[in-house]
């Protein structure tokens, strides 16, 4: 069993303040079983004005987390809600258990060259260091946080982090930092360094490194994921005629900003929109691909979130408000239904927020809503990215990559 512990800070400018504010409620003597492990997520300003640092360093365990946009509440049963609707917190959830072991590591720096090779010998590492293996045996799941990085999309980063895993569940986001554009995410990293900042191994906070929580042990654990129904689907009566990596160059034989302009885009203020609203590609194979346009290059080329593939059929989603919370709310009942976990872990695409109005607060809510009077802890973030696994219809987990989903795992 995982016993969830959540604490937050919304002490941007004091970090002795703020580190006061999250060890008080923790009872760390009395609360913790015998193995523990942290998560951190933040606003970004929480890393500029160096409280992120203080915090984890004087956590008397390993760390792992990312930078976030929005951050709900950290829910824990029995515990008062903060009357805030500000984005800027930081928040730390303890992981504890009797019968469950947490490892942790993190890759080097990662580029599109040695990206696989990068992953695989970090999994090695972190699953097989010593005191990692048997007689523990193999993780049952991986946490993971992956840097955004323009050049190496977030789909190449996960299906390297399945082969090295050999399809143990993947759970985990994108690092973000979003006004209309990426700004500086990053990596949240410390394990095998004393509390008070005495670093004896890996600290600090990066933006092109993976870093993972492995868990062993009989963990359990449910995973859901929705992102829109179908019927928000448009028809662009378009293909994709060319592409490198995670780049569409031409559709319909145009450039593609080219095609962007005769569909509408790039006047009257709709150069954002297309940045806004998730692509659907369908590949001849029936393949599906939900993909985000991160940006434009100069060259008119669309850079996207995850790898693209000439010959896909190119539609538009035209998401609203109400699809984003009807999808919401359907999985947060499914979470309620199976009812059987101690807490739970959410991550909300962020592309999300910004159909809201830039106020993910209302999804948050709906999540409450329907979540009321279910025991334990859990936690909501916005996501850059999602890894959640599916199942297939025997029932079997496969690890997936999302864009413009919103994903849980229940323990």
């Amino acid at each position: 069993m995982i016993k969830m512990l959540n604490v937050y800070t919304q002490e941007l400018d004091d970090p002795e303040k703020a580190v006061r504010e999250i060890l008080q409620p923790l009872d760390i003597k009395n609360s913790l079983l015998k193995n523990s492990a942290a998560l951190l997520f933040c606003h970004v300003k929480f890393i500029e004005t160096g409280v992120a640092q203080a915090v984890y360093k004087n956590l008397p365990f390993d760390v792992v987390g990312c930078t976030s946009l929005f951050f709900g509440t950290p829910m824990t049963a029995g515990a008062p809600v903060i009357d805030s609707e500000s984005d800027v917190i930081l928040t730390v959830t303890i992981l504890t258990s009797d019968d469950i072991e947490f490892t942790m590591g993190i890759s080097g720096s990662l580029n599109e060259e040695n990206v696989d090779e990068g992953i695989q010998e970090l999994y090695r590492r972190t699953a097989f260091s010593p005191g990692a293996g048997p007689p523990a045996g193999p993780p049952a799941l991986v946490f993971t946080f992956l840097p955004t990085i323009t050049s190496v999309s977030g789909d190449v980063m996960a299906a390297a982090l399945d082969r090295a895993c050999a399809g143990i569940p993947i759970f985990g986001s994108l690092a973000l930092d979003m006004n209309t554009r990426i700004l500086n995410p990053k990596i949240i990293f410390k394990a095998g360094c004393q509390a008070a900042g005495q670093a004896s191994g890996e600290c600090g906070t990066f933006s092109d490194r993976i870093a993972l929580l492995l868990f062993r042990g009989p963990v359990k654990p449910r995973f859901f994921h929705s992102s829109f129904p179908d019927k928000s689907i448009m028809s662009w009566d378009a293909v994709i005629t060319g592409a490198v990596g995670n780049r569409i160059i031409s559709i319909n034989n145009k450039p593609s900003l080219s095609f962007l302009k005769d569909m509408g885009f790039f006047q009257d203020g709709m150069h954002e929109g297309i940045l806004v609203y998730p692509l659907v590609v369908e590949y001849p194979n029936n393949e599906t691909e939900v993909v985000i346009v991160q940006d434009i290059s100069p060259e008119g080329q669309l850079i996207c979130g995850r790898t693209v593939k000439a010959g896909g059929i190119l539609n538009m989603v035209a998401v609203t408000a109400d699809t984003v919370l009807e999808s919401v709310k359907i999985m947060s009942r499914d979470l309620k239904k199976n009812g059987n976990g101690t807490g739970f872990i959410m991550f909300s695409n962020f592309l999300r927020n910004i159909v809201l109005g830039g106020n993910s607060q209302i999804e948050y809510e709906s999540v409450c809503e329907e979540m009321d009077g279910c025991p334990g802890s859990w936690l909501f973030l916005n996501s850059g990215g999602e890894l959640c696994p599916g199942y297939t219809e025997k029932g079997e987990l496969v690890n997936r990559f999302h864009q413009y989903a919103v994903i849980a795992c229940q323990f």
